[in-house]
């Protein structure tokens, strides 16, 4: 679960793969889908925190139980919102992994095995590490320009490919 209380685990069992240039290429879009998905995700928590200084259950009728209700529903239309987003990079076949600092995935073939291209927000233009699907961001390896030409994206006419 996520802070937003959602899994955030794509539940596909088909997804894209990505070389690293067609990964590359998607980032100018990906770049503003994440920097939404940033700025909604910490409205949210900011308003969060102010919801927390309130009763859980306020006063009827009164200033105390307008703004909590004013709050929540901030939260609802910014949670919402990372949400639309967050199904934006699905779409693309992309798994976001932190909302926070704008981790994100995309799905490659490394040396006959499923792997991640890995992109974090402040990363700039060019993917820079690559990483096991297990193994998380703890294992992110270098993408070199030797290795950087054997990750393997779709074959000519498909759309996805189904993994288990």
């Amino acid at each position: 679960m996520d802070a937003l209380g959602h899994n955030r685990r794509m539940a596909l069992a088909r997804i894209k793969l990505y070389t690293v240039d067609e990964a590359e290429r998607t980032l100018p879009l990906v770049k503003r889908i994440v920097r939404d998905i940033m700025t909604n995700f910490d409205e949210h928590e900011k308003r969060l925190i102010e919801r927390k200084k309130l009763p859980l259950t306020p006063p009827p009728g009164g200033s105390v139980e307008d703004a909590a209700f004013a709050l929540e529903r901030e939260m609802d239309t910014f949670r919402d919102e990372v949400l639309r987003c967050q199904r934006e990079l699905e779409t693309m076949g992309i798994e976001l992994k932190d909302y926070r600092i704008g981790l994100l995935d995309f799905y490659s073939r490394y040396d006959g095995r499923i792997v991640f291209l890995c992109w974090k927000n402040d990363e700039g233009d060019n993917l820079r590490y690559f990483h096991d699907i297990q193994a998380g961001f703890p294992g992110r390896t270098p993408i070199t320009p030797v290795n950087r030409h054997r990750f393997v994206g779709m074959e000519p006419g498909q759309k996805f490919i189904d993994i288990k």
